[in-house]
């Protein structure tokens, strides 16, 4: 028992050995390629947004592309803050056309209670891909927080017609007869 007790501990040590030696490299060559001057702070973050919205839009593992405290930053969004609405606006600038960012950024007007703006932005996404289902649903949903009922049973109708069996359009469908039972 005592000769298999000596074998894992060596084991472990040599483990944590090679660890540790492994580690140590990675950071010598690392180190070669921070001898560039560091950008500020602020050009560094919105970098790092930009990556961020890149890899949530192409699907790539976060895992693998960034720093656990770098993806925290850049994932956390906690609704009614208003946080990151300025980011994906600054990105939109860019690239105006690009319907997911349109998407996002509709989503976090709706989140935080700006519900005109969440509906301007749904419209404009809409303008540029007129199929997208999750759109004309959230549209709609946005028009009933407006008390726009017609506006939001078009939508809703919208996404049925686009999707019928889906769950989205099931939904659609229970809210055009909530309304119908409230004779709106």
């Amino acid at each position: 028992m005592d000769g298999m007790l000596i074998a894992i501990i060596i084991g472990i040590v040599v483990l944590i050995g090679i660890v540790v030696f492994v580690l140590s490299g990675k950071d010598k060559d690392k180190g070669k390629e921070e001898t560039k001057a560091e950008p500020p702070v602020e050009e560094k973050k919105e970098n790092l947004t930009h990556k961020r919205f890149k890899q949530v839009l192409s699907g790539s593992d976060l895992q693998n592309d960034m720093k656990a405290e770098e993806e925290e930053l850049l994932t956390k969004y906690t609704a009614g803050t208003g946080e990151g609405i300025n980011e994906v606006e600054k990105l939109l600038e860019g690239d105006p056309n690009n319907v997911d960012l349109l998407d996002w950024l509709a989503f976090m007007y709706y989140s935080n209670n700006n519900i005109d703006k969440a509906i301007e932005t749904y419209k404009r996404a809409l303008a540029i891909k007129p199929d997208n289902e999750n759109q004309h649903y959230y549209l709609a949903n946005s028009y009933f927080k407006k008390s726009m009922m017609a506006e939001a049973k078009k939508e809703w109708n919208e996404v049925i017609r686009l999707k019928p069996n889906s769950k989205i359009a099931k939904n659609a469908q229970e809210r055009i007869d909530y309304l119908s039972t409230q004779g709106k």
